[in-house]
């Protein structure tokens, strides 16, 4: 034992060495945010000569070892006018970088870029300058980014699931921001493919988005407008505007998005009791959904220190399915039982009330970033269906379904520069509620009544350091979960849980050469959202019904990474074990075997490894981002007596096309291929897609952008899917949805200035469940 205190000691004690041997300090922009990135170089004060050098990491920290002489540390990043400054403390504090208007304003399109690098924990796609930076919004440059896929808001990380997303340091609560952001306005975009600790347990992966600075006060607005031409009509209009003076910054937006979108599906599906059942269904959709969002807010800058700010956001959706039709055919072993055509009527409203106030600032050495949300909504779902049965009597079937939703969260981050590296820690706390009345007047389904209460409490402690080459990051999250379950104002001690779960995560980057090199391994968590708890039957037609289940238990992932870089080409190989995992399965009712019952259900566990090689090269005018991947999955399940194995790799193949022209023109040529394979227990048919489009800028400063895009061109786009149940098969054949259009896009700006607003938001994971 005395070995062992020894042994600390000496370690100890050569810490405090080495430590007493290094400079260190935080790098900030004029508004506070951490520069991350920047070359940090020292130099000899005799001749300038280059003694060593480092990057700031993406809290803005940097730590360089110095022999005890006087020194002098040069700091330069795009887009910032260079520092010098001498080393006469081992501690420099915090070191505020200037904009370089002058640069930013003169630089010129380089046929190289953009560059796609790996930079610690993420991928680093430079946008500022690139062809990308004339795309038109965000949206289209997230399409092409090395390890993203989808388009128009809707985007997953290959192999990882749907991200969150930030600008700025801010969490996107609404993914239409994405569209309101000007590709032009965006600095950087980085790909987390396996967040830290101070990242709530069930996000799986990470957009960091990060603008360049804005100059000049005054006011300014921002003004788009797109229509959708092809089967049916929609429109998406926005307004935007920002007022800037001195300290102030108050920025407001208006958004309205609203048509038709029209569905057929063919559902065959087959159920083995004690007798054969065979269901067909042939049904088309043609809903109108409408989208009004409003947004108010200010923040303050006391200094460059200090930052207060509050955002108000007012969201209302509604949806209206006036032709819901579906013709359908049961038999039993064999012999027809019935048919009939039914008609459903739904309509829906969704109001949302969002508020969130936060503080910025830096106290020392300490940055503080405190932030607290407050959300009410409620939403009303109203049903008629209407069967007309040939061989039983018909039927009419009225349902009313109403939520009551609300959160209290408020979150606290610390960071500290310590030793070599940066110390953050803090905690979350978030309290939500859903109320859920359902009534059916027919008395067909069972009225119900039933509350879910939840407490969430979290911590966690994150540290990153550089040894020499090596970066090295490492950190924990701990959080207890209460989940109270009321039917009819009575508590369910069945039906209510209580969770305490530690999750660790460790990192390691290291350049080999030139090739950049990153592991990391996380373990998360997939809570059930509050729709897969509710136990209230939705009548889809007399012989299928479907549910949640309150019974579900948390998924557990444990997921390790690799990611490296060399030059033009990006590689991430991940594998992932799901335990517990949630899957939509199909039963039948026991009461009522002729009855399925769609509805969720935990499994054992689901192993998944994912490939992905992607290349983004630049050929004078043209910008390519081609990608190939595979995601192949080992999972088993009972079928019909017998275990299936669901073991089919999924191939995945993209290019996009980029080609920028003279006068201000760029032609998008874009395609997706994504081949046959299993995702957990069902068989996703093939589905692919082609997309193309022409834009050009107007005017010195690209304040008008003119585009024209064509989706899917050849109206490749399909679903064809196959859900395997113990007893049971569903198949979905030829689904088709009107997403073959033309888009006709303009888009305004003037003055137009993003805001400084630097809420970051607390209790996400609440958010997205309600």
């Amino acid at each position: 034992m005395k070995h062992i205190f020894s042994l600390a000691f000496l370690f100890l004690t050569f810490v405090y060495q080495v430590s007493g041997q290094t400079v260190s300090g935080i790098l900030t922009d004029e508004a506070g945010q951490s520069v991350a990135y920047a070359n940090v170089i020292l130099l000899a004060v005799a001749d300038s000569a280059f003694v060593s050098g480092t990057i700031s990491d993406d809290k803005g920290s940097f730590t360089l070892a110095v022999d005890g002489k006087d020194k002098i540390i040069r700091i330069s990043s795009i887009g910032y006018v260079t520092v010098y400054q001498r080393c006469h403390t081992a501690d420099l504090g915090v070191i505020r970088l200037a904009s370089d208007t002058q640069m930013l304003n003169e630089v010129v399109v380089k046929g190289n870029l953009p560059k796609t690098r790996l930079k610690g924990d993420a991928l680093v796609t430079n946008i500022q300058n690139s062809v990308l930076s004339v795309a038109g919004s965000a949206n289209d440059v997230l399409a092409k980014i090395p390890g993203i896929q989808g388009k128009d808001g809707s985007f997953t990380v290959f192999g990882k699931g749907t991200p969150i997303f930030y600008i700025n340091g801010r969490l996107v609560r609404d993914n239409s921001e994405l569209e309101r952001l000007h590709s032009s306005d965006i600095k950087s975009v980085e790909v987390v493919t396996n967040p830290g600790a101070q990242y709530d347990a069930t996000v799986k992966a990470v957009v960091l988005i990060r603008t360049l600075k804005p100059v000049g006060e005054g006011l300014g607005f921002n003004v788009k407008t797109a229509n959708m031409y092809g089967e049916n009509f929609f429109t998406l209009n926005q307004f935007d505007f920002n007022y800037r003076h001195k300290g102030l910054d108050i920025i407001g937006s208006l958004f309205y998005s609203g048509g038709k979108d029209g569905t057929n599906i063919s559902l065959d599906q087959q159920t083995w009791v004690d007798t054969l059942w065979t269901q067909k269904s042939d049904a088309y959709t043609l809903a109108r959904r409408e989208n009004y969002k409003a947004r108010l807010g200010a923040n303050y800058m006391f200094n460059e220190k200090h930052s207060v700010g509050i955002l108000y956001d007012f969201v209302y959706y509604s949806t209206e399915e006036p032709n819901y039709t579906m013709r359908s055919e049961i038999s039993a072993d064999g012999k027809p039982y019935d048919s009939w055509k039914s008609k459903n009527v739904l309509s829906n409203e969704y109001p949302v009330h969002l508020v969130n106030a936060y503080y910025v600032g830096t106290i020392g050495r300490w940055l503080v970033n405190f932030n607290t949300d407050m959300r009410w909504s409620y939403e009303e779902d109203k049903q008629t269906t209407t069967e007309d049965s040939e061989n039983y009597q018909d039927r009419t079937v009225k349902t009313n379904r109403r939520y009551d939703n609300g959160l209290f969260a408020s979150k606290l981050v610390l960071s500290y520069p310590f030793w070599k590296g940066n110390l953050s820690f803090g905690g979350e706390y978030t309290h939500t509620y859903q109320k859920n009345k359902f009534a059916n007047e027919q008395g067909i389904l069972q009225d119900t009544d039933n509350k879910v209460q939840e407490y969430s409490i979290s911590a966690f402690v994150e540290y990153r350091l550089k040894l020499g080459k090596l970066d090295v990051g490492a950190g924990i999250r701990y959080e207890h979960n209460t989940s109270d379950y009321y039917e009819s104002g009575k508590l369910v001690n069945e039906q209510s849980k209580v969770y305490d779960n530690i999750f660790p995560t460790v990192s390691l980057a290291y350049p080999f050469g030139p090739v950049s090199a990153n592991l990391s391994y996380t373990m998360k968590t997939r809570r059930p959202s509050y729709s897969q708890l509710d136990g209230n039957m939705n009548y889809i037609n007399r012989y299928t019904y479907m549910s949640g289940n309150p019974l579900l238990k948390p998924t557990t992932y444990s997921d390790l990474t690799w990611m490296s870089s060399y030059k033009f080409f990006q590689l991430i190989i991940s594998y992932q074990r799901s335990e517990n995992a949630i899957i939509h399965v199909t039963n039948q009712l026991e009461t009522q075997p002729n009855i399925s019952h769609t509805t969720y259900q935990n499994f054992n566990k689901i192993d998944k490894v994912t490939f992905l090689l992607a290349a983004s090269p630049t050929i004078g005018c043209w910008n390519l981002n081609y990608s190939a991947g595979i995601i192949k999955q080992w999972f088993e399940l009972e079928h019909l007596g017998a275990i299936k194995k669901m073991h089919r790799p999924m191939p995945y193949l993209s290019m996009f096309n980029t080609f920028t022209l003279p006068k201000g023109f760029q032609i998008t040529l874009d395609g997706v291929f994504m081949g046959k394979g299993h995702v957990e227990n069902l068989l996703i048919g093939e589905n692919k897609y082609i997309d193309v489009g022409i834009g050009k800028t107007f005017f010195k400063d690209k304040a008008l952008l003119v585009k024209l895009d064509c989706s899917d061109v050849f109206d490749w786009r399909r679903n064809n899917t196959t859900l395997y149940g113990e007893r049971n098969i569903l198949r979905e054949k030829d689904s088709w949805t009107d997403l073959q259009n033309m888009r006709l896009t303009l888009r305004y700006r003037f003055n137009s200035s993003k805001s400084k607003y630097k809420g970051t938001g607390a209790g996400e994971d609440e958010k997205a469940r309600l």
